[in-house]
């Protein structure tokens, strides 16, 4: 079972989520995930986590003599921990780092800055860093809780049909093709007829189309790096040149 120890002065935020859901469910069977307090290796009677730059800056750093203890204790709770700090300057987390993630032998650690951020010095003792995205938040929790989330998901046992995660978006690549379910037609909305016809390599089709497609109008800039099989590219052809037959319909040109 693998098993994250997550560095942060917040637990409850990722707790709160760990109840909820099959991320709930899978919780001490696929998984566990263990705390670890910086506030507990705080040196003074106030218990202080954080204190003023050298060199000036607005907010506090967490201390490094207060953070190196507390990663070096979550380190003694696992096995060959890999340790990731969530971070602005990190790598950009996709499913690709997410699959590589999943793979990964030993057990995994996650340290959680707040306030303006961590010592520098602790980077040194840390293997990953990564970032969720292009924003700010207060603390590392979320993001933790967001990788966390998107690594177990591909963990043997998670879903009785490993085959359902595979295709889901951006493993290959591509964004998903639509969905529907029951009812069949609704205020005058009708589930697409290929889906209806019981014809299984139509329907293939139809979502190969679909998933190039949405990906061509929604996120264009995933089609250059796409693991693409020959039948994509022949879908791709297909789908710019009808695309293109509509710009000339539309624009005239």
């Amino acid at each position: 079972m693998k098993k994250f120890a997550v560095v942060t002065l917040f637990p409850e935020v990722i707790d709160c989520w760990l109840q909820s859901s099959v991320i709930g469910r899978a919780r001490g069977r696929v998984f566990d995930v263990l705390y670890v307090n910086p506030r507990d290796f705080a040196k003074d009677k106030y218990r202080s986590v954080d204190d003023y730059m050298f060199g000036g800056g607005s907010g506090m750093l967490m201390k490094y003599d207060v953070l190196k203890p507390a990663l070096d204790h979550a380190k003694t709770l696992l096995q060959n921990p890999l340790v990731v700090a969530l971070s602005a300057g990190g790598k950009v987390l996709n499913q690709e780092i997410c699959m590589s993630l999943s793979s990964y032998e030993g057990d995994m650690l996650f340290l959680c800055g707040h306030y303006e951020g961590m010592d520098d010095r602790i980077l040194d003792h840390v293997d990953l860093e990564l970032s969720v995205g292009d924003y700010v938040l207060s603390g590392g929790e979320l993001g933790a809780a967001v990788v966390m989330e998107a690594v177990v998901r591909l963990l043997p046992g998670f879903v009785e049909k490993s085959e359902n995660v595979k295709k889901e978006s951006f493993t290959n690549g591509l964004l998903e093709e639509p969905q529907f379910t029951r009812p069949r037609e609704y205020e005058g909305k009708e589930v697409p007829e290929v889906l209806r016809s019981g014809h299984h390599e139509r329907i293939e089709l139809w979502k190969r189309e679909q998933r190039i497609k949405r990906t061509l109008l929604q996120r264009p800039d995933l089609i250059m790096s796409a693991k693409l099989e020959p039948t994509d590219l022949d879908v791709l052809r297909r789908v710019l040149a009808d695309m293109e037959k509509v710009k000339k319909a539309v624009f005239g040109e």
